[in-house]
């Protein structure tokens, strides 16, 4: 869901206001004050039955572990408020903050726009990027290469380990890797769906680029 009109594909769609990701119900109350009518996008949630589930609790059936797994492949909007956690941060997981650059940006993407993202250092650019990278390997895609370039091998390392832990984050019925995967510091691969995350560095020289 992306538009207003998206809802109508899904008819049995609700606004989640109850998820515990607080930050996505005040963004949308900022979208809905500053008088945007499309503001409820972010806490879409197909299935109402998910309405107050925990992805993390120990004691899930196998039918509501499905029911999320389906959830979060056809809605990065749960997703994103729901599952994916930063990484680091001891015994409570710590929610992803919805905020204009980061919304801004899977709202693009998903509109197959092309787009360049400026904000101030420390205000999670790199990460959003990464939590969206860790949903198209691990959840919705299959048979995708996916190459990011960055400056020199500490930016590329850096970046890979960031990858690696967002995805370590995910419910152990979401990971996709296995022992036979790669995950280094210069690729990441998700065999089981066929997937392949690359980082690439600049060539020297015009020939060998």
């Amino acid at each position: 869901i992306l538009y207003l009109s998206d809802w109508q594909s899904q008819p049995g769609a609700i606004i989640d206001i109850d998820t515990p990701n607080k930050s996505f119900v005040r963004y949308s109350a900022l979208l809905k004050q500053m008088g945007v009518k499309n503001h409820a996008f972010p806490l879409a949630l197909y299935n109402p039955e998910l309405r107050g589930v925990d992805p993390f609790d120990p004691n899930l059936s196998m039918e509501q572990m499905m029911a999320i797994a389906m959830e979060a492949k056809q809605n990065f909007w749960f997703f994103l408020r729901s599952i994916s956690r930063v990484p680091g941060t001891g015994h409570e997981r710590q929610y992803i903050k919805a905020n204009r650059g980061n919304i801004a940006l899977f709202w693009l993407f998903f509109n197959h726009i092309t787009m360049f993202l400026i904000q101030p250092r420390q205000t999670g650019k790199s990460f959003s990027t990464d939590v969206l990278m860790s949903w198209l390997l691990n959840v919705a895609s299959t048979d995708t290469y996916i190459a990011m370039l960055t400056k020199d091998e500490t930016l590329r390392s850096r970046a890979l380990t960031r990858l690696k832990d967002i995805i370590d984050e995910l419910p152990f019925y979401l990971k996709q890797r296995t022992k036979k995967d790669v995950a280094n510091t210069e690729e990441i691969t998700i065999k089981k769906l066929d997937n392949r995350y690359k980082g690439l560095l600049p060539s020297k020289s015009p020939k060998s680029a």
